[in-house]
């Protein structure tokens, strides 16, 4: 596996029940999104927290044409893809085991990741954040399947980063190709994960462990 780096948290490998890939913001850390998986507190998990190289997924704005943003967006996804590989031990855990999580932009290159990679894992938590580029005519014409795939999106009337528009049009063109999406938004809260937010992830992610079977993987010796 090509190397990166990553922080670890939760149960330790071999051992987790179910694992999270936690991709941070722009300018934000991994530890900070090891912060919010502590706050959501589900023992079962496993925490994989890779980081940005420069502290950013990609240089521009979601909102940009996705040109702009496609060398470090292919590196992001990439890294993505190395974390979910990760946190999957080498198959141990299967992708109805796995879940990506990201704040703002974090978000965006998570909801980008799921697009791009249906069917590797089984829930996305997008903490503010949209479809990358100008708008989602691209990925209304595809329309991936994500049926299966439970989504918990969740944005600010306020937001100074996102807008509530983006957010809103991102849950529906999840919800038309197929995904279980929970919409939130909540009114003036400012660019944070609120404790609302951590609630409803626990509830999303608890809800995802009781549907699984009753057997748990092996864990490894």
């Amino acid at each position: 596996m090509s190397s990166y780096y990553k922080l670890d948290a939760g149960q330790p490998p071999g051992r987790a029940e179910l694992a999270g890939v936690l991709l941070h913001g722009r300018d934000r850390t991994a530890e900070e999104m090891l912060d919010i998986a502590s706050r959501i507190d589900l023992t079962p998990w496993r925490w994989v927290a890779p980081a940005a190289d420069v502290g950013s997924w990609y240089p521009h704005r979601f909102m940009d044409p996705v040109s702009v943003n496609e060398i470090a967006l292919e590196t992001a996804l990439t890294r993505c893809g190395l974390a979910i590989d990760d946190a999957s031990e080498s198959g141990r855990l299967g992708p109805e085991r796995l879940a990506v999580i990201g704040f703002s932009q974090g978000a965006c290159v998570a909801c980008e990741f799921v697009l791009r990679n249906p069917r590797r894992c089984r829930a996305l938590i997008m903490f503010t954040g949209s479809i990358i580029g100008t708008d989602a005519l691209p990925w209304r014409a595809v329309r991936p399947r994500l049926d299966g795939l439970r989504v918990l999106i969740t944005g600010s009337d306020i937001d100074e980063w996102v807008a509530q528009e983006r957010v809103r049009d991102s849950a529906e063109v999840l919800r038309d190709c197929g995904a279980d999406v929970r919409l939130r938004i909540y009114p003036g809260r400012p660019h944070i994960v609120s404790p609302p937010e951590i609630e409803e992830a626990r509830g999303l992610l608890q809800d995802m462990r009781f549907a699984l079977p009753t057997e748990s993987p092996e864990p490894l010796l």
